[in-house]
């Protein structure tokens, strides 16, 4: 019974570290965007929608980064 628990417990930490990694990539792929903004490229308006998902996705991998430290 401690194996399948233990199995279990290892499962959920690498289905939340691939969570993680998943937001990790969608940042990655959304750089591009914030680096243009900030050389004036694109405006304000057309930054905010990425601006606040990049934000939500950051706020999801600090939620998860806790979930593995607890």
């Amino acid at each position: 019974m401690a194996k399948k628990a233990a199995a279990t417990e290892k499962r959920d930490e690498q289905v939340i570290q691939g969570e993680i990694n998943a937001y990790k990539i969608l940042l990655k792929d959304t750089d591009y965007i914030a680096i243009k903004h900030s050389e004036g490229e694109i405006s304000e308006a057309d930054y905010e929608p990425t601006k606040d998902q990049r934000a939500e996705w950051r706020e999801r991998i600090n939620e998860l980064e806790k979930e593995l430290e607890g």
